[in-house]
Order: structure tokens, then sequence, then C-alpha cells
């Protein structure tokens, strides 16, 4: 798919009549309410391992979701069939397994009200022209750079090069339809460092919607081999209690936590420890949470959700307190709620903090823990949404005096998402982003470690 070029047009001209057809086809068959889904994508990746090309494949898929609405109840498909008697056979399935589903008070379409009506262009369309083996050699450039940080990167698990381009769109009976045409590309690497009877492994990647946004291969797989040489010689600390510092990307996974508590489908099936917390404290004071659906090449950016809701800039955590929730249309509704436009998840959340001055990097970030543990990396899903209760394997450092010590493997860390979120003490200018999220280290007053 070229930008502006004749197979671009022939693609949104392939989907917008292969969405006609399914509406007009569901419409016949006697649905009440349509909702329409359609995608094209075109996908490469290229990867080495070792030295050694192991994967230069490209893809091609287009695909249609197809939601039908028919007095009360809800049947749904999906096909890779946009062809007419696809996307026939498509809409009698949907229309067959609606015909045999309980009526649900809160199925059904956005009305016209919550629909979007203004499209920014949020810049999302950047396709990469590079030949596969154009990506290959930037594979081996990422993979190159871990092998040469030092000799005891001895092996690796691969370095990759992906890109996507695609044009997705969404459709309803109700009279909402828009297309988009976006991309995204990502470069990975994992190397293996060796030490006296251990090995351990680094990662690292980035991902952008324009390729020359990325950072470069070589420094992509530099900092996935320092990761994976810093922790060699680990050794487990003594059960104790003591503060946490969480680099950027392990607080992302505790962000990721909150979100899943404080999304549609964990609270209206009481499975979240936030059911009922809108206006109470969830942070500590100095936090907030803001959603901004507009970024330009924002990777969670969009005018609209998957319900054809419009999306807003908002502040879901303010002063610490609990403003809103991640709700799509059909979760609001069993909720009782109004819907926030997050059908497809968080939009470019952003963690701020009022006590965050630009010089709070990650030195700064490890002097004020002092001492206590610095996490790096965490395993394990040992959280449960709807109590709270937090218990993951961990690595990471020893901190004495604002300075690493020695590294540190074969621990647990645990404690209470609410104890976590209220004795959240700092959030660093280290900001890094990730999908859906943007974030600095985060510092804990407390937590349980579980060692020797």
């Amino acid at each position: 798919m070229h930008d502006g070029g004749t197979q671009w047009r022939d693609v949104k001209s392939d989907l917008e009549a292969a969405a006609e057809c399914a509406l007009e086809l569901a419409r016949r068959a006697g649905a009440d309410g349509v909702r329409v889904e359609v995608d094209h994508v075109e996908s490469r990746t290229a990867t080495v391992r070792n030295r050694m090309p192991t994967e230069r494949s490209l893809r091609l898929s287009s695909s249609i979701s197809l939601a039908v609405y028919r007095n009360g109840r809800r049947g749904a498909t999906t096909s890779s069939d946009l062809s007419p008697d696809g996307l026939a056979g498509a809409v009698a399935a949907a229309i067959d397994i609606a015909s045999v589903t309980d009526v649900d008070a809160a199925a059904g379409l956005a009305p016209a009200d919550l629909l979007a009506r203004d499209f920014i262009d949020l810049d999302l369309y950047h396709p990469l022209d590079l030949s596969l083996d154009d990506m290959l050699d930037d594979a081996r450039r990422a993979e190159e750079a871990a092998f040469s940080t030092s000799p005891a990167i001895v092996t690796t698990n691969g370095a990759s090069v992906g890109t996507s381009a695609g044009l997705s769109l969404l459709a309803t009976s109700e009279g909402f339809g828009h297309s988009v045409p976006w991309s995204a590309h990502f470069v990975s690497c994992m190397p293996i460092a060796a030490g006296t009877g251990e090995k351990q492994m680094g990662f690292w990647s980035d991902g952008a919607r324009a390729y020359t946004d990325l950072d470069a291969p070589a420094r992509i797989g530099t900092q996935a081999a320092t990761r994976a040489l810093a922790l060699l010689g680990g050794t487990q600390i003594e059960t104790q209690r003591c503060p946490v510092l969480f680099e950027p990307m392990a607080a992302m996974s505790l962000l990721g936590e909150f979100v899943n508590a404080a999304s549609g489908d964990a609270l209206y099936r009481a499975g979240s420890y936030l059911t009922r917390r809108l206006g109470t404290p969830v942070f500590a004071d100095h936090i907030q949470l803001y959603e901004d659906p507009f970024v330009s090449r924002g990777m969670a950016s969009r005018c609209f959700d998957s319900d054809g809701v419009a999306v807003s800039r908002r502040s879901v955590v303010d002063a610490g307190v609990l403003r809103g929730y991640f709700l799509g249309l059909y979760a609001a509704r069993r909720l009782g709620m109004a819907p926030t436009g997050n059908g497809w998840g968080p939009h470019n959340l952003e963690v701020r903090s009022s006590k965050t001055a630009n010089s709070d990097g990650i030195d700064a970030m490890l002097e004020r823990l002092d001492r206590g543990l610095f996490v790096t990396e965490m395993a394990g899903g040992g959280v449960n949404r709807l109590t709270g209760d937090f218990s993951r394997a961990a690595k990471g450092f020893w901190v004495e005096n604002g300075q690493i010590r020695f590294p540190v493997t074969g621990i647990t860390i645990a404690s209470n998402l609410n104890a976590m979120f209220s004795g959240l003490l700092a959030v660093g200018a280290d900001t890094v982003t990730r999908g859906s999220f943007r974030t600095g280290s985060w510092l804990i007053d407390e937590m349980r470690i579980g060692g020797s």
C-alpha cells in the first residue's frame, strides 16, 4: 500500500464497498443495528539470530469484524473473505448467533449524539520504504552492537525489525463511517550474557509510527546487552521491607494493573478493587494520570473508539483522586454510566507528578531511594484484581547511599496496589513512552521483599 497511490485508493474503495455490502445484507436479513470493522494490513518482518537470518516475511491480510443486533440480541463474527459470497456467509452466521443468544439490554449501537464528528489528522501513517534486505541489515546492526558490547554476550534470542501499514474502517447502521490509515514500526534485540554458571537475557525495543522516530538499531542492541550484562552475578537479598524504585518500563507494568482494574469489564463483573471508587483517593495526592487521544504520531492516538464514540482529553486521576474509568459503550451501559471512548483501551496515558523536577533523572531517583531495591524486570502474574494484592518475581539492583551496589535476582516483591499507589513518593523525569503509556520511574515507600 503506497501513500497517495492508485493501490491506496483501490484498498480504500474495496474496504468501503465491503462495509456497505455487509451493512446492506444485514439490514435485509432483519438486523435493526449493524457495526462493521474492515481492515487491510501489510506487514514485513526481518529477524537475525546469532548472525544468521531466520525470518524474512511479507504478509498481506484483509478482514471484517461484524456485529448485528436484532430484538435486543447480539451476534458477532469475523471473516477474511471480503467477496460478496464471503460477506453473505458472515452476515448469515452473525444473524444465526443473534437468534440463539439472550436478550441483553446493554447491547446495541452508540446513539448519534455520542458519535465522533471531528476527525483530526493525527499523522499516523508513515509507511516504511525499505526492502526486506535493508530491514535485515538493520536487524544485523542491532545484534552486532549487542555482541560488540562485551565478550560475555555469547548468543542472542534474535534481533528483529518489523513494519506494518494498514487502513482501518469502522461503519455502523447509525450513519457512522470513517477510515484511518496507520503505520507501526519496531526494532528489538534479545542478547544473552554468560557468567560463571549463569546466563542472563537482556531485552530492549522501540516502537513508533514513523521509522525515523525509532532509536537507532545499534543503540537498541547496546542497551539490551547492557541490561543483560548488568544482571550477571545477581544474588538474593534477605527477606525484609524496604522502599522500591521501579524503572520506567517496570512502572508501566504497574500502570497496566491500574488500567485493568479501572476498565469496564472488570468493573461490571465486580472483579476490581476500584469498584465504586470514583471521587476517592487512589494514588498519592501529587499524581495525575492524563489521557490525550490526540498526540501527533501517538501509538494510541485516535478520534473515536471501537463503537465510533468520540474521545477526549481528560484527567483520569487528578491530585490522586479517581475521576474516571476506562469504559467502552457496553461496559458503560452495564454500569449505568456514560462511555468514555475507551472501547479500544487507554489513549496515550501519561503519569505526571507535581513534585517532579527536570533534574529528576535516574541518578536523582536513586539518591532519593537511598537504600532499597531498584527493580528493572518483573515476571509472573501474581496480581489479584479484586483485592489489589500484588506479588511478582523481580530482578534489579540493591542500592546503598544512592549508589547501585550489586545485582539482585531470585526474589519476590509483594504489597497491595492500594498501598503501592498511595505510597508513590516520586515519579522521575526519566520518561519513556511505549504503546499507550508514558511515565518515568516510580519510587514506592515500602514493599515486602521475599529473599533468602
